[in-house]
Formats: C-alpha cells, sequence, structure tokens
C-alpha cells in the first residue's frame, strides 16, 4: 500500500519522541479515520538501544492528550530508519544534524518539530491567500499523501525564511529525570507542534 512515513527522532526514544509519535497517530486517526492507516508513524533515539518502554510520566501525559501509550519499546535510530521515512521530525537541532550526518540524503526531509509546524502553517497561510510566489492553492493537493509529500517539498525550499523569536525555540528540553511540570511542558509544546503539523499534512 503507497503511505507516507513519519518518524520522530529525539535521544533515549523514551520521552519526547514516543509523544510526538502517539499524539501524532490519534491525531491523524481523528483527522482521517480509517484512511490513517495510509500514514506509517514511528520513533527512534540517537542514544538509546532497542526495547525499552517510554517513562512513565510520558505515558501520563499521552493518556491526558488522548493518545495511546501501550506496547511501545524504543529504537536505536539507523540509516533505514532515514531512507525509509518521507518525513523526519526531530526533537532539537542537534538531532536533526545527526540524522543528516547518519544519512545526508536526508537534508531536505528532515527539520525539528516546530521548525516544521512553524514553516508549514506559514506555508499553508500563504498558499490560501494565494500570496505564496508560485503557488496556487491547487498546489497542495487534496488527497493526504500527495498533499504531505507536497508539503515537505515546499517547506525544503522555504527552510529558514519563517525564523523563531530565539533560536533555541526549536528545541524541546529533554524531560527525563525531571518533574512532571517539565514533563507536562514538553508535552503541552510537543501535543501544539503536532496539531499544526497533521493539519498542515493532510489539509483538515
Amino acid at each position: 500500500m503507497n503511505t507516507f512515513s513519519i518518524l520522530f527522532v529525539c535521544t533515549g526514544n523514551m520521552c519526547r519522541s514516543p509523544m510526538a509519535e502517539r499524539m501524532t497517530r490519534a491525531a491523524l486517526a481523528r483527522s482521517l479515520g480509517p484512511d490513517a492507516g495510509r500514514f506509517s508513524v514511528h520513533s527512534a533515539g540517537t542514544g538509546t538501544h532497542d526495547g525499552r518502554s517510554m517513562t512513565a510520566e510520558s505515558a501520563k501525559v499521552l493518556l491526558a492528550y488522548g493518545a495511546n501509550p501501550d506496547g511501545f519499546v524504543s529504537a536505536e535510530l539507523t540509516p533505514a530508519h532515514v531512507g525509509a521515512a518521507d518525513l523526519v521530525l526531530t526533537a532539537t537541532r542537534s538531532h536533526r544534524s545527526e540524522v543528516v550526518t547518519l544519512d545526508p540524503t536526508a537534508l531536505r526531509r528532515s527539520f525539528t518539530l516546530t521548525e516544521f509546524a512553524r514553516t508549514s502553517a506559514a506555508i499553508t497561510a500563504a498558499t490560501a491567500e494565494g500570496s505564496l510566489p508560485g503557488a496556487s492553492l491547487a498546489e497542495l493537493p487534496l488527497d493526504p499523501l500527495e498533499r504531505s509529500r507536497a508539503l515537505v517539498a515546499a517547506a525544503a525550499r522555504r527552510r529558514g525564511t519563517v525564523r523563531p523569536a530565539r533560536p533555541d525555540e526549536d528545541d524541546i528540553p529533554d524531560p527525563i529525570g525531571r518533574p512532571m511540570e517539565v514533563y507536562e511542558a514538553a508535552g503541552a509544546q510537543i501535543a501544539e507542534a503536532v496539531g499544526v503539523t497533521v493539519t498542515a499534512l493532510v489539509g483538515r
């Protein structure tokens, strides 16, 4: 089956990327229903090994956002993971650099999660208004998979044109070993970016 693959990356694959993965799956299910199966969503860590559970705090955050934490196990990031992904979204800028070092061909489809959310929102808004040079609403297809591929290509072309107020806004802090309030703050940041990203990708 033709699918669009999203890969989330952090360090331990126990907090940030699992939350992003499971929130994205839930958001796609709400938006697309059975068609959510056309999207493949996974996560991995740059400094972990296979088979770890997500932290209990991460699972608690997911439940608060209506996402399912059950059955999650970590995966060590490999070139195969990166090569199979249509879109790689990382927790921080350093993770993005590690992804591209692992597979230089991934440059045009690798972004931090907040970077991609910000850029894709700007693209969809400008396209709808007809103010994006060389683009019209018709250039973001109605089919969710075709639209997602077109949006990733557009985001690569516009990388760096929609800047954050501060560079560190593109880094989601690692909450592991920290109080629940830090997990909740990271979860809120991830949930906001995931919501914007899924809406931009599928158009609803």
